[in-house]
């Protein structure tokens, strides 16, 4: 994946929130691979659902896109209209965003990363360690990055660190900031 660049970034608007982006081309119908943030979500399956695809150059296009499971952990889309591996290899790196009030609501112990991003994060002693910045996807887990007094901090998202998160009140972790440190 090539870095963000400065253009994707400034056209992407305030009340959109990132789903993922294009990351590869699959076959030679045109369809392309996806990188979703989300690889459980349904908003593309079936009949699919409108998205606004945004170009390392700043460009926008809306266009409808279903997705399906491919090989292994893969997720496959088809963007209407595309249908040569020439034109799916164009849309590569291409962000793929929808406005806010599209999304279904979250589950419990649901939450979009636009929504974690910028919480206080303590310790279960109560302890500030910092403020959340960051969240780097993984292939299995998710790692969030922490900016706080004494520098940047780096845990996993699973439950055996996380105690709870609450939107309001913010991020509780049970480990102790030197272990995740380590």
């Amino acid at each position: 994946m090539a870095g963000k660049s400065p253009l994707q970034e400034n056209a992407i608007r305030p009340n959109e929130v990132r789903l993922g982006r294009v990351s590869g081309v699959f076959g030679i119908s045109g369809e392309v691979r996806l990188f979703l943030h989300n690889r459980e979500s349904q908003l593309f399956s079936g009949d699919g659902s409108d998205v606004t695809l945004v170009s390392p150059q700043g460009e926008r296009e809306v266009k409808r896109l279903t997705a399906r499971q491919g090989a292994g952990k893969r997720i496959l889309g088809k963007l209407d209209g595309v249908s040569t591996p020439e034109l799916a290899r164009s849309y590569m790196d291409w962000e793929l965003v929808v406005a806010e009030t599209l999304l279904p609501e979250a589950g419990a112990d649901e939450y979009y990363h636009k929504d974690l991003i910028g919480l206080t994060v303590r310790t279960s002693a109560g302890d500030v360690v910092g403020e959340l910045t960051e969240i780097m996807e993984g292939e299995v887990i998710d790692c969030w990055v922490v900016k706080g007094p004494d520098g940047e901090v780096m845990f996993p998202a699973v439950k055996a660190v996380i105690d709870s998160v609450d939107l309001t009140d913010g991020i509780v972790i049970s480990a102790n900031i030197d272990d995740l440190q380590g």
